[in-house]
């Protein structure tokens, strides 16, 4: 038997394997998500195999194409297939068996319900701030909702302006409104007096945004309220250091956050800090 019949054969029976495999567990696999786990990846693995040894068997060019085509068509829609079908028997009640422990999204949906009574009852920011991350997080089939985040964090605005405009800049952030989302950041940020949340969801917005410049401005901002703030210092000084900006602003607040009492500072934030003066010092050419 010539070499190529001999890979031929090696890729037919590991396909025949793999599509063995793929009926046991079919057939032995406790529920129909497992069953299904089955059916997308070894079945789809053998079938492609086989096409593989056909393609070498007939060294064809236009058996290649095809086996190659079909390939390329499985692993396109099988995962989406499976994705669908597994997304509707969960919608439709179809329960776990087994092992199966772990229910992530039946987990969330229970603790939305659970908040949505606790905010009902009671409008606490926690509540509220949870609440409004989980129904961001949420699919949209099974009950997750821009619309319903945004009327529990405009709700909120009763109990805390500046909570209730963050919550609503990161959601429409979300939405990819960033104009609006940017001013609702700022308006937070002047409500809280430049507290730590607020100043930090306008600068992850800011770096998402590629606006470095920005983000920097705002800390400096943020450090004329609190000029000892170390976590406001730090985030400049990795900046300025990761984006290669500001660079002499960003040493002077490293320096700054060296020469704070060490016994208020935890000990990786003063290796960090010493380790951006350095760099930063380097870079300027400074003795």
């Amino acid at each position: 038997m010539s070499l190529l019949g001999i890979v031929t054969v090696v890729f037919v029976v590991l396909g025949v394997v793999f599509m063995l495999i793929a009926s046991l567990g079919i057939v032995r696999l406790p529920d129909f998500y497992m069953r299904m786990s089955a059916i997308t990846k070894a079945a789809t693995l053998g079938l492609g195999l086989i096409l593989i040894a056909a393609s070498i068997y007939f060294d064809d060019f236009g058996v290649i194409v095809k086996a190659f085509i079909i390939i390329t068509f499985m692993l396109l829609t099988s995962p989406v297939g499976a994705h669908a079908i597994s997304r509707a028997a969960y919608k439709q009640g179809v329960g776990f068996k087994g092992r199966t422990i772990i229910d992530e999204l039946g987990n969330m949906l229970k603790k939305v319900m659970e908040l949505e009574i606790s905010w009902a009852n009671e409008k606490k920011i926690e509540v509220g701030e949870e609440l409004v991350t989980l129904l961001m997080a949420l699919p949209e089939a099974q009950g997750g909702s821009f619309k319903h985040a945004i009327r529990i964090a405009q709700e909120m605005e009763e109990v805390s302006p500046e909570v209730s405009h963050r919550l609503l800049g990161v959601v429409y952030s979300k939405m990819r409104l960033f104009s609006k989302a940017e001013k609702l950041f700022v308006k937070s940020c002047q409500e809280g007096y430049y507290s730590n949340k607020s100043v930090f969801a306008l600068q992850n917005f800011y770096v998402e945004q590629r606006l470095y410049h920005k983000a920097i401005d705002l800390l400096e901002k943020a450090l004329v309220k609190h000029p000892n703030n170390f976590e406001f210092l730090l985030e400049v000084a990795h900046l300025s250091h990761d984006f290669g900006i500001r660079l002499r602003y960003g040493l002077e607040c490293s320096i700054k956050l060296c020469d704070l009492p060490s016994e208020k500072l935890p000990s990786e934030v003063q290796l960090s800090a010493a380790m951006y003066k350095r760099y930063l010092t380097q870079k300027i050419g400074l003795p």
